[in-house]
């Protein structure tokens, strides 16, 4: 063999080294991008869990409380809370002793809409056609 030949061949073998030397710093690279961008998107969904179980807690928290807060059209203490599938039941008139009505409601925030079961109980609430019984919902400002 002759120079030229030795030559050409070790070139070709250096040429080969980089080019797979080349092919795993690239899949080391893209393998190392896919994983950042997999912690960015498990951070961005866990900030989401995050937030709509602090929503979940506040809606859940001023049910509890709308009673007392400004603008709940009923005496508190005529008030009895459920939760499910309707949060309260107010009996008006129960501190006189002296029921004069009897009111199903619902409290919502935000954007938050009736669920079906409550849209059923409105809406045979409603087929009553009463206003000693009735379906109400308390939106409360959503801060």
């Amino acid at each position: 063999m002759d120079l030229i030949n030795i030559t050409l061949i070790i070139g070709i073998i250096i040429l080969g080294i980089f080019v797979w030397l080349a092919y795993k710093i690239g899949r080391q690279k893209g393998s190392y991008e896919k994983e950042i961008e997999w912690q960015s998107q498990m951070n961005k969904i866990r900030r989401d869990i995050a937030e709509r179980q602090r929503v979940n807690i506040k809606g859940k928290v001023s049910e509890v409380f709308a009673p007392f807060l400004e603008g709940f059209p009923y005496k508190a203490s005529e008030c009895k809370f459920l939760g499910d599938p309707i949060d309260y039941i107010v009996f008006e008139g129960l501190d006189e002793r002296d029921i004069k009505a009897i009111h199903f409601v619902e409290v919502k925030s935000g954007k938050s809409k009736l669920n079906d079961v409550q849209k059923q109980i409105k809406n045979l609430l409603n087929d009553i056609n009463s206003d000693k019984v009735s379906f109400k919902r308390f939106d409360f400002k959503d801060d």
